[in-house]
């Protein structure tokens, strides 16, 4: 990889071996400050909270742990979890259908990534390769806005008549305006938009009239 240049905001907290280890990395800036949450905050918007395996499933029992996700959540576009150590190791006397249900609740309900790790070292190269990863995706303010569905669902009531196909249905709206000024339309007006002819034009206006008392 040429010319690698991450840089890291990392919470002031994280020292040892992880940081050694993520200091080694090709192209890292490491900037140390006081972070409100997470311990790793990446190019755009994606935070990392570093949690060993215990003090993960500890924070299942007390359930501190919903507070400090939708925390993540509410301030972050992306977050990750790296939990290190065993998950499932007895402790707190605590079952492991609770430890499926918290991932599965993290995972589905809040969005959130769960990453095992064996130890720091480990650790260090997931936060690195996530980074990495984070800059090669747009800055969510460059990302379009989502589709607008009532405009897909438009197009989807169009495309039901008779030879209309989905780029037929767009034209038709565009050239139209709405779902009503289409079936409105007569034939010769139809097929003024491209792609259809007058034998389609005139096909689509018999269904549409199709048991209409002026028929």
């Amino acid at each position: 990889m040429d010319n690698i240049h991450l840089p890291i905001r990392v919470d002031r907290r994280e020292q040892g071996k992880i940081i050694q280890r993520i200091e080694r990395l090709e192209g890292v800036e490491l900037e140390f400050t006081d972070l409100d949450v997470g311990d790793y905050l990446l190019p755009n918007g994606v935070v990392v909270e570093r949690k060993s395996a215990t003090d993960m499933v500890l924070s299942v029992v007390d359930k501190t742990l919903w507070e400090n996700a939708a925390k993540l959540k509410a301030n972050h576009e992306q977050v990750v979890y790296i939990v290190e150590g065993d998950l499932y190791e007895p402790r707190f006397h605590q079952q492991a259908l609770d430890i499926h249900r918290a991932l599965a609740h993290l995972t589905i309900a809040l969005g959130i990534s769960v990453l095992p790790s064996p130890d720091a070292d480990n650790s260090g190269m997931l936060v690195y390769l996530l980074g990495l990863n984070a800059q090669t995706e747009p800055d969510p303010a460059d990302r379009p806005t989502k589709p607008d569905t009532r405009r897909r669902a438009a197009e989807f009531i169009v495309s039901g008549l008779p030879g209309v196909e989905a780029d037929t249905a767009r034209d038709l709206l565009r050239d139209h305006g709405s779902v009503r000024d289409v079936l409105n339309a007569d034939a010769e007006t139809l097929a003024r938009t491209d792609g259809l002819d007058p034998e389609r034009a005139e096909r689509i206006v018999s269904v549409i009239t199709y048991g209409s008392r002026s028929t």
